[in-house]
């Protein structure tokens, strides 16, 4: 079939992410007002990858809500969790032997985890607790029951504990967050990880005006970096080998969420404020000093008030996916206290396409945290049940089960790439779909103009390479790329918008999307 004189406009599939801008004509043609359950990682829109259960569930009646993997010695693989029945409990590296390691904490508390411990040869590798509300615990080594923290900080009694701890650049474990202190920070002794009592080294940060206390923090360079809730970021300088000549400075306005909301990324900090912006922390050109920039607002807009439940952001969870240049943010939708959603942030091409991003529903992902598996630190997280899950499995399923990848292209009049087309009537040609043949599936898009649902087509994909004697056309490259047949565009529309979904098992992979159309006669009237 061929339509004489339709113009082809081509969209590049997987070369931008979701957006959140409420005026569409300032998202560039193929971005999305939607990308779910996807992967941008091989430039095209494809399907994410799967989950697949890790071991045993440690108890269906419990929710698993802060997790972190260690390594007691080399060799020796442990995920370590706090449970909702105020439970600290340790797993093997296959997750079908569970320790309980102490129970009867406050569930009142914000939970965190870190690791430190082994200051010198023959010391024992250590994992720290601490959830602002009961006194920080340890686990030495392997061992099988965690003990109180050796010797706290005089400020951290009754209920005036710190929410949080991280082992720093010069040897030293930082905390705070206690109420009675809590714009301080803490820092042990470099020989002795337990000991913040000894000689007492503390740092006030600030306050400034609507600080309440501070949250969390990592070390970065040579510094500590410590944020507050709801503003605030602070950096302390400790290079100096004199404690005495350490520098405070706030670095940033903006706050920081939760304890676990701040991850470093490649060379430099990322972290998500109470009211869902991500921020970056990267070493400027001035010696040994640092910016922070903020990097939703132009793309996501109001995405966070949106989608976000703000109320729950203390207990979010971010991780950098290494392998993948992947940051995956866990958190609450509105109206939920469950971790229902997850928000991903593709650093892939950013220096030539910004930051991208896409969003999953998939999982209830309780705790987010990264897992060592074959070597490589992959997304992990603990449900509602009790059970520990391996995340961006190959198998393009939720542990046999399906799950749907969808997409939706902004609506456009496509005057951006043919200004005369501006405010004009288009009469529709043709649709067609470039894709990676993964599987065999059908990958349903729906035609929506001028805001009006008014074709739906399934695609029929195939999986493999093409072999030879093909149907022109097809595209030759490395690897085969497919085209479907051209399916008939009906209607008139002034703006167009098209909706792709999958909800089968199926790797589906759209590297392009090809619209033919045409403009209307001059006084013609729209199709009916």
């Amino acid at each position: 079939m061929s339509w004489d004189g339709a113009t082809v406009i081509e969209i590049q599939g997987g070369r931008e992410g979701t957006w959140g801008v409420r005026n569409s004509n300032l998202v560039p043609i193929g971005g999305l007002l939607r990308l779910r359950n996807a992967t941008l990682e091989d430039g095209t829109w494809r399907t994410g990858g799967g989950a697949a259960q890790l071991g045993d569930p440690v108890d269906a009646a419990l929710t698993l809500q802060r997790a972190i993997d260690y390594f007691p010695v080399i060799g020796t693989q442990r995920t370590l969790v706090y449970a909702s029945d105020g439970s600290l409990r340790k797993a093997d590296n296959l997750a079908t032997t569970w320790t309980s390691l102490h129970t009867g904490l406050s569930a009142a508390g914000i939970p965190a985890w870190a690791i430190g411990g082994q200051e010198s040869a023959g010391r024992n590798r250590k994992a720290f607790f601490a959830n602002r509300v009961d006194a920080p615990r340890v686990l030495a080594a392997d061992g099988v029951t965690t003990a109180a923290l050796a010797t706290p900080n005089a400020d951290w009694s009754g209920s005036n504990q710190p929410g949080f701890f991280f082992a720093h650049d010069n040897g030293r474990m930082v905390s705070g967050g206690n109420a009675n202190a809590p714009h301080t920070a803490y820092f042990s002794l470099a020989s002795d990880h337990e000991d913040f009592g000894t000689t007492p080294l503390r740092f006030l940060l600030g306050p400034y005006r609507n600080e309440r206390r501070v949250v969390g923090g990592l070390a970065y360079k040579g510094l500590a970096i410590l944020g507050k809730e709801p503003e605030g970021m602070y950096a302390i300088d400790t290079r100096d080998a004199s404690t005495a000549n350490w520098l405070v400075a706030r670095v940033s306005n903006a706050g920081l969420a939760g304890p676990h909301a701040i991850a470093a990324v490649e060379d430099d900090i990322v972290w998500i404020d109470p009211e869902g912006g991500w921020h970056l922390i990267s070493a400027s050109d001035a010696l040994g000093s640092v910016k922070a920039s903020e990097l939703t607002y132009r793309k996501l807009g109001t995405f966070a008030r949106d989608e976000m439940n703000l109320a729950r952001a203390p207990y979010w969870d971010l991780i950098y996916y290494s392998h993948k240049l992947e940051v995956q943010l866990g958190f609450s939708s509105i109206g939920q206290t469950a971790k229902d959603r997850r928000l991903h942030l593709d650093l892939n091409h950013r220096a030539d396409l910004g930051e991208r991003w896409v969003t999953w529903d998939r999982d209830r992902n309780e705790c987010l945290f990264t897992h060592e598996k074959d070597s490589i630190q992959i997304p992990a997280m603990g449900d509602n049940v009790g059970q520990l899950w391996e995340l961006d499995q190959v198998t393009r399923s939720q542990d046999g089960s399906a799950y749907t990848f969808e997409w939706q292209m902004r609506d456009t009049d496509f005057s951006t790439l043919i200004p005369g087309w501006a405010g004009r009537l288009k009469n529709g040609a043709f649709l067609q779909l470039e894709y990676d043949a993964r599987d065999t599936a059908t990958h349903t898009i729906e035609v929506i103009q001028d805001g009006v649902v008014t074709q739906t087509i399934n695609f029929t994909l195939s999986a493999g390479a093409a072999a030879l004697p093909l149907v022109l056309p097809f595209t030759l490259g490395v690897e085969f790329l497919q085209t479907t047949v051209q399916y008939p565009l009906y209607g008139q529309f002034t703006r167009l918008a098209l909706r792709g979904y999958t909800t089968t098992l199926a790797d589906i992979s759209i590297s392009r999307i090809l619209i033919g159309a045409k403009l209307a006669s001059l006084g013609g009237r729209r199709a009916a």
